[in-house]
């Protein structure tokens, strides 16, 4: 019997000791370091990115880098400081830094000179739950651009100005969050929501000096717009276009040219707004079925609330489809009393 003892004491302590091995040798998370003057730093951002693992943490000190960057695994990349950690992007490429992975938080860059400064891939959920905050995105011809189903992202805290077309663009994205970012002097739009977007939440940015500032196109349902201050765009502060069931709340809308413009756009709510200084305060151009304007506060617009319909739909148009109506039936019975002659 103490053979037999002596053996499973041998046993478990054996196993033990595998568990401690196997557990013990994995790595904890690392830091690697880009730029500065310590010896063994990385030169390029993508070099270190390439050598990271799940969890790592890229730190890159201040300086200018031209590169254009793809992020495949789960990291955190950090610049030092957003004014001065530069990343120049590469004309070859088509983003500076593409996000093809989930849950990797970015943040501390400048991000200027591309063609996208930041692009979430989203396809097959590849590209969920990742963070983008507290950056400079300038001079690109778009800033950050969300596609094919990205969710659950944050972007918060950056400042998003002077890019030639959108300041933030969602395609057929849902579930993310915009908030307490200042997205200025965009050409285009400052925030734009396109095909499907649908249960996301724009919060508490500053939306300035943008020929459009935040636009729901084509059956971009289901969002919450609050608490947002959109001033001096060119255009309109707020559109929506073909989108349904949108909760505007609490935003501040003035100096625009129209402040709130629905078009073809039914059931929303539209409540609680400060809107001042417009040409027309809120607009809706065939958006009358069930939406809900009410407890808005309005201030120096030229119109407060102007409906409209296109001409197409007027009486006009009416008397022209009745008089083909009538000619058709007309031919049809020519051609009827023909049959009929041969017939006989």
């Amino acid at each position: 019997m103490r053979k037999v003892s002596i053996g499973i004491v041998l046993f478990l302590v054996l196993n033990a000791l595998s568990v401690f091995l196997t557990y013990g040798t994995c790595e904890a998370a690392k830091i690697l370091y880009v730029g500065g003057v310590e010896t063994g730093n990385y030169s390029s951002i993508q070099v270190a990115i390439n050598d990271a693992s799940e969890g790592d943490t890229i730190f890159v000190f201040s300086g200018t880098y031209n590169e254009s960057i793809r992020v495949n695994k789960k990291i955190n990349l950090v610049g030092k400081d957003k004014n001065s950690t530069i990343l120049e992007c590469n004309d070859s490429e088509y983003y500076a830094i593409l996000i093809q992975v989930q849950g990797v938080n970015i943040g501390g860059f400048t991000i200027q000179n591309g063609t996208i400064g930041i692009y979430v891939v989203g396809y097959e959920n590849a590209s969920n739950g990742n963070n983008i905050t507290n950056n400079n995105i300038t001079n690109n011809f778009g800033g950050i651009y969300l596609s094919n189903h990205s969710s659950n992202n944050l972007i918060s805290g950056n400042i998003i100005t002077q890019n030639k077309g959108e300041g933030i663009r969602l395609y057929g994205s849902f579930n993310n969050k915009i908030n307490g970012n200042i997205i200025t002097e965009n050409r285009g739009f400052g925030i734009r929501l396109w095909e499907l977007s649908e249960y996301n939440f724009i919060s508490k940015n500053t939306i300035l000096n943008n020929l459009n500032g935040i636009t729901l196109r084509r059956w971009s349902n289901n969002n919450v717009i609050s608490e947002n201050d959109v001033l001096k765009n060119t255009k309109s502060g707020i559109s929506l276009t073909y989108s349904f069931k949108n909760n505007i709340t609490k935003n501040n809308v003035a100096n625009s040219t129209n402040g709130i413009y629905l078009e073809d756009s039914s059931k929303n709510t539209i409540s609680e707004n400060y809107i001042a200084g417009n040409y027309r305060g809120i607009c809706l151009y065939d958006s009358f079925n069930n939406t809900t304007v009410a407890d808005n506060i309005f201030t120096d617009n030229n119109e407060d609330i102007w409906d409209g319909s296109r001409s197409f739909k007027t009486p006009g148009f009416e008397l022209i489809f009745v008089v083909y109506a009538i000619l058709l039936t007309f031919l049809f019975n020519q051609k009827r009393s023909k049959l009929l002659f041969r017939k006989q």
